[in-house]
């Protein structure tokens, strides 16, 4: 039960809703205005200002669909039930700024009732998520109204209280988001150490004596003359006592959604007996995996022993500590490998293709050399992951209990 100072409002009765742009052609994309797409919102409980499109828009669209400060936005439609009307805040100000016509605007009236730090997490809680459901509508398509989110009712703490908590679980999220920018930074350094060694022959030592346009005891060959490559496998569906075990299981689906260079966890996991019941395999630790089927060339490291579905490769490296050299230079064949993925109804990658692409392979002791070199910076990026996912588990632990009123704030 929540305390008894908290007060209940109807959606409709605090802000107002409207649509998004919907007269959008092809050749209006890439130019004009600020524009908020749909992915935005779906993945983000806060605007993400770095990744908003231009967009050519009227300047009725931009004066009547215009996105201030503390505006929510809620996705108006999904494949399903539950992924309807996920919610986002702009806190931030951006001039003739418009958005998605699959998204619906919330504007409050004033913040003397509601303040959006405090949205940004009330409307991705579970408790009002619950209520959303109750108001989609479709069969193939899910849909929710804005008279439907008009009705939606919430009971909410003042608006002191609402700031304190907002600023208890925002600082969680801007040190989740702190460790993020970091390790972009991270990544792309050891992509520039990878080039300038590998590519540009400025590595440590080198005289500038090339043979053949190489180092001396560089030549060309093949990713799998120093990595072995590893397939996966699937447990037979319905077998219960396959799945639910302790084993991380990488589906091509985990390594799309990652967009990191570690994965830590995946969204099935196995038991021993669905390993020894099956092709999959425990890919050793910091073996690279890429996904080979549907939406290819999607790749990431294991930082522990995983097994990985069929449609994924791993790769481990046959030299010792040169792991992260493997890893980069995946990454340095990855648009090669889309371009040799062929199939009929999907696009794969095979084993004749990692044959096939021809790298450059140094020698030992510079691959050992670059591994050494880049290992403190994969290891720091490491640790940022690790401590995201114990701030993300804390964050979402508290929220429910934040928003009903089980924990208290002083």
């Amino acid at each position: 039960m929540k305390p008894d100072c908290w007060r209940t409002y109807k959606l409709g009765d605090i802000g107002f809703f409207i649509g998004g742009v919907t007269s959008i052609k092809k050749d209006d994309y890439g130019h004009g205005t600020p524009f908020l797409p749909y992915k935005n919102v779906y993945k983000n409980s806060k605007i993400d200002i770095s990744n908003l499109e231009l967009m050519r828009v009227s300047s009725k669209d931009i004066e009547k669909r215009n996105c201030i400060y503390g505006d929510v936005f809620f996705t108006a439609s999904s494949e399903t039930p539950d992924e309807v009307a996920m919610s986002s805040v702009l806190l931030d100000h951006i001039p003739d700024l418009t958005f998605n016509g699959f998204c619906k605007r919330y504007r409050l009236h004033n913040f003397e009732t509601l303040l959006p730090g405090f949205a940004r997490y009330l409307f991705r809680d579970k408790s009002f998520r619950k209520d959303i459901y109750q108001f989609a509508t479709g069969d193939i398509r899910f849909n929710i109204s804005q008279e439907s989110l008009a009705k939606i009712e919430i009971t909410i703490p003042d608006v002191f209280t609402q700031s304190q908590i907002a600023s208890i679980l925002s600082s969680l999220d801007d040190k989740i988001e702190l460790n993020l920018q970091m390790n972009k930074t991270l990544e792309a350094t050891a992509q520039t150490i990878f080039k300038e060694w590998f590519i540009n022959f400025r590595f440590p030592g080198f005289d500038g004596d090339l043979v053949d346009g190489l180092p001396k005891g560089w030549r060309i060959g093949s990713i799998l003359e120093i990595a072995d490559l590893l397939g996966g496998g699937t447990p037979k569906t319905g077998v219960n006592e396959y799945w639910h075990g302790s084993i991380n299981w990488i589906s091509a689906k985990d390594i799309t959604t990652n967009n990191r260079s570690f994965i830590l966890s995946s969204e099935k996991y196995i038991s021993e007996s669905g390993l020894r019941h099956s092709s999959a395999n425990l890919l050793p630790k910091y073996s690279t995996v890429i996904s080979a089927r549907g939406t290819v060339g999607n790749y990431c490291i294991l930082p522990v022993e995983m097994a990985i579905s069929q449609s994924n490769y791993g790769i481990k490296s046959n030299i010792q500590n040169s792991d992260y050299f493997v890893f980069l230079m995946i990454g340095n064949m990855v648009e090669k490998m889309k371009a040799f993925s062929y199939g009929t109804v999907f696009d794969t990658i095979t084993a004749k293709t990692f044959r096939e692409i021809g790298i450059i392979i140094p020698s030992h002791k510079e691959i050992i050399h670059f591994n050494e070199v880049v290992t403190p910076i994969f290891e720091k990026i490491l640790s940022n992951l690790e401590q995201i996912r114990s701030l993300t588990q804390i964050r979402d632990l508290l929220i429910p209990k934040l928003m009903t009123g089980k924990i208290r704030v002083a």
